[in-house]
């Protein structure tokens, strides 16, 4: 299933945008890794979170 933007509340949507040109002007590899980390982290509540609230309609 793909994300929409739609799955993420106005706060995810910045904190991703944050991470993501974070992640884009990054130069040390270990950091990248960590900022890496961080987005799929949040990516992954806001998938976990949509799939709960389609439980909750069927």
């Amino acid at each position: 299933m793909m994300l929409h933007s739609s799955h993420f509340s106005s706060e995810e949507k910045l904190m991703i945008r944050e991470l993501k040109k974070k992640i884009r002007h990054e130069t040390d590899a270990q950091e990248k890794k960590e900022l890496e980390r961080q987005l799929n982290h949040l990516i992954e509540k806001a998938f976990i979170k949509k799939q709960l609230m389609r439980r909750k309609e069927l």
